[in-house]
């Protein structure tokens, strides 16, 4: 029979004690300014490869669509998770120095790790977003076609009593109100959305502007998901550095019973 080789036993995780920080301290709100220029940095991606990756398929649209917002929430969320990482790190610190008797500034208790923090810094900086799309959400109604410009070469039709009547109504300048200019704005932070629900049709489109704030946070929640991952990695890191350290003294007891055999093995000197 052959022997069975033996089973290492499981890894135990590594997990230190942290001092647990504020979810809506200093710390928290100086992030969510970071997070409100990411929602804009969000915004610009979506508008720009909702203009560069527009197809006239359907399916085409719904993959592009699902590429781009994905490859922004994963960039979110390995962001939030070192951020979480860095503040578990300085948790474990700050927890070291008062364990030794010294005191902690409230600034720096504030800096450790909450697993809320990163939702609520998030929440905060898509205040200024929610303004803009939630007014457009309500006030949206379907978008009418209107007649464009007509050219120059008809302008001698306009002197003509026959034509003139039916060539008026063209001369009428509406101009631009706030909904039509909300619009090109919502539109542009949701465009992938956008691409796909007007591939499907007009109601599609008038639902994707109704749902904008919650298109909108998608992906930047991901932030605040991978934030809350940070103890978690934190943890796994503690566990590779002592896993590292026992590897090197396996390696160092290895190489120490391999000097003291071939001292053994060496004869002995005759006096």
């Amino acid at each position: 029979m052959q022997n069975k080789p033996k089973k290492k036993p499981p890894v135990e995780e590594v997990k230190k004690p942290i001092l647990t920080g504020s979810w809506h301290g200093r710390d928290a709100w100086a992030l969510a300014g970071k997070r409100a220029l990411s929602f804009l940095a969000t915004a610009v991606i979506y508008l720009i490869a909702g203009m560069l990756m527009t197809f006239d398929g359907l399916w085409i649209r719904v993959v592009v669509c699902v590429i781009v917002v994905g490859a922004v929430a994963y960039y979110q969320y390995t962001h939030g998770i070192l951020k979480g990482e860095n503040d578990a790190a300085f948790g474990e610190i700050m927890y070291a120095h008062q364990a030794e008797g010294k005191t902690v500034d409230p600034i720096d208790r504030q800096r450790c790790f909450h697993p809320l923090k990163g939702v609520f810094a998030t929440l905060v900086g898509f205040v200024p977003f929610l303004a803009v799309t939630l007014v457009f959400a309500l006030l949206t109604t379907p978008s009418r076609y209107t007649l464009g410009v007509l050219p120059s070469w008809t302008q001698g039709f306009m002197e003509q009593t026959e034509f003139a009547d039916a060539l008026g109504y063209y001369t009428l300048n509406t101009g631009m109100d706030a909904i039509a200019i909300l619009r090109i704005v919502v539109r542009a932070m949701i465009m992938p959305f956008i691409n796909v629900a007007v591939a499907i049709g007009d109601d599609a489109a008038l639902l994707a502007e109704r749902l904008s704030p919650l298109l909108l946070l998608i992906a930047p929640m991901f932030y605040g998901l991978g934030y809350s991952r940070g103890l978690h990695l934190r943890a796994r890191i503690n566990t590779g550095i002592k896993m590292g350290d026992e590897k090197k003294k396996r390696r160092e007891r290895k190489a120490r019973k391999q000097r003291q055999r071939q001292r053994s093995k060496e004869p002995e000197r005759l006096i």
